[in-house]
């Protein structure tokens, strides 16, 4: 029956004989006072179990579970105990989570024998039927048990916190195993639990339906009870997100630090803290920092920030987080007008240098070609520039400064250079020097009294205007004075004579009624830089700059017939002796470095001790620190190293050449001249450091265009510098390759003949798209580059498997239009019979295409395909082939789709048939046939 009393589930038709009714009627009620029978024994029986659990002793049946006896779960016993004693008993048991679930002994409850005994069925068939009538009225409590017991059949079991326990045991506040007070929390890893746990989520389908029947009988009773509910084996996991802190721990600070030379061999721990840093384009630099440095930064109010702030490491004390900060370096004194003021002087670098073509090599290297053409031409280029700022003030003043000393004059042609006229001239040339340097604007016009001339004669006397010094003293009615001026730098005899003078004065103290300016007019014209006087020591260099004490030793105390060398000597024994009386030569520029290790001297100092001194150190003369607060404009040190090179002085190192080169086209780079800084860039001496600095600068560079085949920058560096075309192409390439332009990068690369780069660009991204959509010209136009005059084809890696299957198809496919165009039949067999071994050749290589994306996979399907159709269109022109083996041959060789695979089978199995029913055997049968129908 419907409740499994009986054998068939079906319903049993009723009777039509009246007798047969009436039995039946007398068998329903039968039934219906036994289904209610059953039930008050089951109420009884349940009030029985329940009262006959309420007297037993929990310690005692611990002792037996301990023993190894463990009842039902769904037992009166069961329920009504302390599960934690229960638990905690098993706890040293040897079953395991990830054993199977050992056989469970039978053990029968008094509910289900007095069932049995009652109506004589299984125990099982009597909780369905019984389920069946409360289900009803018990919807809303056998809800959860059920629910409770799906979880189970698919939950794993796994160990959790015992308040995750605790919590999925008392989320009902009316359950009658709380006992008024929560449930100890149970053990994580009872073993007993968890194979209980898996013999419940076996016996719970069997057993939900009676536990909730029982549970409604109890509620019909007069006196209220608590409901009776099966123990919750929920497990409600609780969250606790992860919560990232904004702070970074200090190295110092850090459990690594210690072991940080230690554990070498875990990259992770051994670098961990380390970053890597590199110069980006326009000077860029990326680096790290801290939150609290950055602040820092922020806060900051000065002109430019300092370099101990940009680079300022995290502080012991400092956990902000990590942050990356952009950096860019430019000059400090900004650069307005920088092109203006460098290119022409690159222009006369250009015109004035000889490029050199190297063996072995497509790069010229450039050299500067005469260096007293090269002086001159700077120098005039200067002067156009003369007032348009301080830089180019400094500048007029170096390029004036090589013109005295190494330029070409009028009075020096065709003079030996260590001719001792020569060796004057040259004196003569930096005595005039010095006095256009030294001589204020203002100096000749300004306006003296009688109390100030004196002074104002000593200012002239410093720019060597003798002249003016001796008119301005007859003005004053100053005779004596004025012929002793007249007398300067005339000779031994008359210094000896002054000097004699002077320190007669000194004894007599006769000196004290004599002004000091004329005491040291006084002292010029005997020579003697410092005295001893009434009014004190006399110092003539004190508070002078270096230029001006150079001048002086030159002009007033050193012979007349000295030479360059002479006096830059003596002011060297002035500033550099133990008790210096004169200043160093330091640089012009204001916030000059004065507290490093090793000094740092004026560049027209330097420029003097290579006059002096051939051997002179290049490197501390062309450091851009001797005459610029900007240690990053090499403008002026570039041009002057080529001059100095063009002028014999190669004693450079070549290290410190190419980094100045290198710097300088970063430079020009920067500011948008990049065509110059590849001339600059070419005079590299090493072949492979210019070759790679080349390439890298075009590579940035280089505009890709499909309308504009060469920019200016571009022409002007294949024409005027002779960079080769190939490489501005393959620069091009590499530019549009990184753009996704591949239509580009492959044109360019074969017109750099790059075949092996251009061959896999056409490949991966350019055949397989005009495969498909039929651009079969512009396909050939490419790979018809790969084969030479001759007609043999260039070496490529993969070019049989790859550009030769294309090439051969976009080929048997012209052809196959040829033939389709002619209608002369001798002529259209004929051009099939020349098509036949290229087509059978194609077929079997088709399959070797590599396909390594699904395109290609597509690719190679559409020329299958057109292959396929060729093979028959062959087959239908040449009759005197076996179509049915040619046919099989092409389905083995073509990697075909299943649809068309499937599709050209059955013509082939069409084909098939035909011959084999066209044989002899299957003729003669048939022609009876035919003629008896």
């Amino acid at each position: 029956s419907k409740y499994g009393l009986g054998d068939s589930d079906e319903e049993d038709e009723l009777p039509t004989d009246p007798k047969k009714a009436k039995i039946a009627t007398l068998e329903a009620q039968q039934r219906a006072n036994a289904e209610k029978m059953t039930l008050n024994s089951l109420r009884q029986a349940q009030k029985i179990s329940e009262d006959a659990a309420r007297n037993l002793d929990p310690k005692a049946l611990v002792a037996g579970v301990a023993s190894g006896f463990r009842p039902m779960d769904d037992t009166a016993e069961f329920l009504l105990m302390d599960k934690t004693q229960f638990f905690q008993a098993g706890g040293n048991s040897d079953f395991s989570m990830f054993d199977p679930p050992r056989h469970r002994p039978t053990i029968t409850s008094p509910t289900a024998v007095l069932a049995q005994e009652m109506v004589g069925n299984e125990a099982h068939k009597m909780q369905l039927m019984k389920s069946s009538f409360f289900v009803e009225d018990n919807a809303a409590e056998d809800e959860p048990m059920e629910t409770t017991g799906r979880l189970l059949r698919h939950r794993k079991l796994f160990n959790v916190e015992p308040n995750v326990w605790k919590d999925g045991a008392s989320e009902s506040s009316t359950s009658q195993y709380d006992f008024e007070h929560p449930s100890p929390a149970l053990p994580i890893s009872s073993s007993v639990s968890e194979a209980s746990l898996m013999c419940d989520a076996q016996y719970e389908e069997t057993s939900s339906m009676a536990t909730g029947s029982i549970v409604a009988a109890v509620k019909e009773k007069k006196f209220q009870m608590p409901v009776t509910k099966a123990f919750k084996f929920v497990c409600n996991p609780k969250v606790a997100p992860v919560k990232v802190h904004a702070t970074t721990v200090p190295l110092p600070r850090s459990i690594a630090y210690e072991m940080r030379d230690s554990w070498i061999a875990d990259l992770g721990f051994y670098k961990g803290r380390s970053f890597k840093l590199s110069f980006g384009p326009q000077n860029s630099l990326v680096l790290p920092s801290t939150y609290n440095n950055m602040q820092n930064l922020k806060e900051f109010t000065g002109p430019s920030l300092p370099a101990s702030m940009v680079f300022a490491p995290r502080l012991a004390t400092d956990l902000s987080p990590s942050v990356m900060q952009l950096v860019e370096f430019n000059m400090v004194k900004g650069n307005e007008g920088f092109r203006e003021s460098i290119v022409p002087h690159l222009e006369v670098q250009l015109n004035d240098c000889l490029s050199v073509n190297v063996e072995g090599s497509e790069c010229p290297c450039i050299h500067p070609d005469s260096g007293t053409k090269l002086v001159s031409k700077h120098f005039s280029e200067s002067l156009k520039q003369r007032n348009a700022g301080l830089k180019e003030d400094y500048a007029v003043s170096v390029w004036s400064l090589l013109f005295a000393l190494w330029g070409d004059h009028d009075e020096l042609v065709d003079l030996e250079n260590n001719s001792h006229y020569m060796v004057m001239c040259r004196r003569n040339l930096l005595s005039e020097w010095l006095e256009n340097t030294l001589l204020g604007k203002d100096l000749l016009s300004k306006k003296v009294s009688t109390h100030s001339y004196l002074e104002h004669m000593l200012d002239l006397l410093s720019c060597h205007r003798v002249n003016e010094a001796c008119e301005l003293a007859f003005s004053y009615d100053d005779a004596n004075l004025a012929l002793v001026l007249s007398q300067l730098s005339s000779g031994a005899v008359f210094r000896l004579l002054m000097e004699e003078q002077l320190f007669a004065w000194q004894q007599s103290k006769s000196d004290k009624h004599i002004d000091l300016e004329r005491l040291k007019m006084y002292m010029l014209a005997a020579g003697a830089p410092m005295m001893q006087s009434s009014h004190g020591a006399i110092n003539l260099l004190e508070n002078k700059n270096w230029l001006t004490v150079l001048a002086l030793q030159l002009w007033y105390f050193t012979a007349p017939t000295s030479t360059i060398t002479d006096a830059l000597n003596a002011y060297n024994d002035a500033f550099q002796a133990e008790e210096c009386y004169a200043e160093p030569p330091k640089p012009s520029y204001k916030n000059a470095p004065s507290d490093t290790k090793k000094p740092v001297y004026d560049l027209r100092y330097h420029l003097l001790q290579l006059h002096s001194k051939r051997m002179h150190s290049l490197e501390e003369t062309l450091d851009p620190i001797t005459h610029t607060a900007d240690v990053m404009d090499f403008r002026l040190s570039w041009l002057l190293l080529q001059t100095l090179r063009a002028l014999g002085y190669r004693h450079c190192s070549p290290l410190a050449e190419a980094r100045l080169s290198v710097d300088f086209a970063s430079q020009l780079e920067n500011e948008g001249l990049w065509q110059w800084g590849i001339f600059v860039l070419l005079h590299i001496k090493q072949q492979t450091q210019r070759e790679r600095a080349v390439q890298q600068m075009l590579q940035r560079n280089v505009s890709v265009s499909a309308k504009v085949a060469l920019y200016a920058e571009e022409r002007f560096i294949v024409e005027e510098l002779g960079i080769p075309m190939s490489w501005v192409d393959y620069a091009k390439a590499v530019k549009a390759g990184a753009s996704g332009k591949h239509h580009l990068q492959a044109k360019y690369l074969l017109k750099a003949k790059h075949f092996a780069t251009a061959h896999d660009v056409i490949f991966q991204h350019i055949a397989p798209d005009a495969i498909i959509n039929g651009k079969m010209k512009y396909l050939h136009s490419l790979l018809i580059q790969f084969e030479d005059t001759e007609g043999s084809s260039i070496r490529v890696p993969n070019w049989a498997n790859q550009g030769q299957i294309f090439l051969d198809f976009i080929d048997i496919n012209a052809k196959f239009k040829q033939i389709r165009s002619v209608t002369n039949i001798a002529d259209i067999n004929a051009r099939w019979e020349n098509l036949k071994p290229q087509l059978s050749e194609l077929c079997s290589r088709i399959s070797l295409l590599p396909c390594p994306t699904s395109k290609h996979r597509l690719c190679q399907s559409e020329i299958s395909q057109s292959l396929s159709c060729l093979v028959h269109g062959m087959c239908i022109v040449c009759p005197e082939l076996e179509s049915s083996t040619v046919l099989r041959v092409a389905l083995e060789r073509l990697p075909l789709p299943q649809e068309f695979a499937s599709k050209e089978l059955r013509i082939w199995l069409e084909e098939l048939l035909d011959k084999i029913q066209s044989q002899p055997p299957f003729s003669e049968r048939q022609q009876p046939t035919m003629m008896e129908i």
